[in-house]
């Protein structure tokens, strides 16, 4: 009676102890594998996209970012800023791998799980940085706020950004410089879409079409 129980304490020590290894290889593999843009793009068919995040000139949001940092991928993005968004990024990608095994997989219209602005977070903080002595936001300031020429305008350096003004008063101050906009809650990514591309460098890559009606929630006479 004894020896079948340490058989059995045996055994069940070694399968949790293979079960546990196979988890940490896989885990240790998928964590290199999606550092690699190619394979999340092998399974998420965003060929186009992809095409316009690798282009040497940005043409979308997204594409700015890879264009001054070539280390960045999707997963930077796409991978959860904490370790709860990361188990769940990971979690719906062992799920969705498994239908793709069995031939149940489809590629879906949206994001199943949203970006949050803990996400953008990872970079980009302070969303305003300190004007450099001499760059373009200091000189738009030294103007009285005139707009920056087209040329002057890094979508991914929020330092471009005319913060001269305190209230709504100045239309060349930007959203994020006027002080009433402080207690405003809309997520990052409902602006600043990274995919879209109907927008340009100067108007650092928002979208007019996307980002009116949203200005339209509190500015109803737009």
């Amino acid at each position: 009676m004894a020896r079948s129980w340490r058989r059995r304490l045996v055994f069940g020590t070694a399968t949790a102890a293979g079960v546990c290894l196979v988890a940490a290889v896989t885990l240790a593999v998928v964590a290199a594998k999606e550092r690699d843009n190619r394979f999340c793009v092998s399974c998420h068919l965003h060929e186009e996209k992809f095409d316009r995040f690798t282009s040497t000139a940005a043409t979308d949001l997204a594409g700015v970012h890879q264009v001054k940092d070539r280390g960045v991928g999707c997963i930077a993005c796409h991978g959860g800023a904490d370790a709860g968004m990361r188990a769940r990024v990971w979690a719906l990608a062992a799920i969705d791998t498994a239908k793709y095994l069995v031939g149940l997989h489809e590629e879906p219209a949206r994001m199943k799980l949203s970006l949050r602005d803990a996400e953008c977070r990872q970079c980009h903080r302070p969303i305003l940085k300190a004007p450099v002595a001499g760059g373009p936001a200091a000189s738009s300031a030294l103007t009285g706020g005139a707009p920056l020429p087209a040329r002057a305008i890094d979508p991914s350096d929020e330092s471009t950004f005319a913060a001269t003004s305190q209230g709504e008063g100045a239309a060349a101050a930007s959203y994020h410089a006027l002080r009433d906009h402080d207690g405003v809650t809309v997520r990052c990514v409902r602006c600043h879409t990274s995919h879209t591309t109907d927008s340009g460098a100067k108007d650092r890559f928002i979208s007019k079409r996307i980002v009116q009606p949203i200005c339209r929630e509190c500015h109803k006479q737009m």
